[in-house]
């Protein structure tokens, strides 16, 4: 039962209550945790230092996703208009490659997002975030 919890509970976190089209910008569908830390920090009993940590870490990290997005947007064009234009398969590996890199930073910078909220919240919370976002996504989903 609660192996079929758990993988319920990736699904959900991977699958539904996120635009899913931002997925594109990982290599692997993101883990969607932060805004329901946000939205819930009072029923998840994160005190105000806790909550001054997690806004920090997003500031600090908004920059370096928002700039990782646009260079993708950049080279996913230069790679469409490369394949349009016939350009040589060394070249477009290259830049295909340089897709791959920035997603693989992406997700990277995802899993570095749930590790600092394991290392934030108590075990307990991050537990009962868990056990919440399945709740709440599963309400969405009825």
């Amino acid at each position: 039962m609660r192996r079929g919890l758990l993988l319920l509970f990736a699904f959900v976190l991977i699958s539904f209550g996120e635009d899913l089209s931002y997925n594109r910008y990982f290599l692997v569908d993101r883990v969607f945790l932060m805004p329901f830390v946000l939205k819930y920090s009072e029923d998840l009993g994160i005190d105000g230092k806790q909550l001054e940590s997690i806004k920090e870490f997003i500031k600090e990290n908004e920059k370096e996703i928002e700039r990782n997005r646009l260079i993708l947007k950049y080279l996913e064009r230069k790679a469409k208009l490369m394949i349009l234009e016939g350009s040589d398969e060394k070249e477009l590996r290259e830049v295909l490659s340089d897709i791959a890199s920035v997603k693989m930073e992406m997700s990277l910078l995802n899993a570095r997002s749930v590790r600092f909220l394991r290392k934030t919240l108590t075990p307990e919370q991050f537990e009962k975030l868990k056990d919440l976002v399945v709740i709440k996504l599963f309400e969405l989903q009825q």
